[in-house]
């Protein structure tokens, strides 16, 4: 509990160790716009690693999703959404 605590106190303390260091500060517009851009890559990249399952698959993905109502299949994707939007949190961050 102890480390987590660290952590988050290390990670709000980031933007400031930063400008204490002379780098340039970022607008608020330039935040936003990077915010969006980030975010839609993000998008753009789960979708990418959804059909990249859905073609590995030997069935479809969807049918089982939406005709079968299999919760195991939806578990599956779940994580494969999980297991993508971390890697692309480490790429992007």
């Amino acid at each position: 509990m102890k480390k987590i605590a660290i952590a988050v106190v290390l990670s709000l303390m980031t933007p400031t160790l930063a400008f204490a260091q002379g780098m340039p500060r970022m607008g608020v517009g330039t935040g936003l716009l990077l915010s969006i851009v980030y975010g839609l890559v993000g998008i753009a990249l789960l979708m990418i690693g959804y059909k990249i399952f859905e073609w590995i698959t030997p069935f479809s993905v969807n049918d089982a999703l939406s005709k079968d109502q299999n919760r195991a299949v939806g578990i599956v994707v779940g994580a494969i959404f999980i297991g993508v939007a971390l890697i692309v949190a480490a790429a992007l961050g």
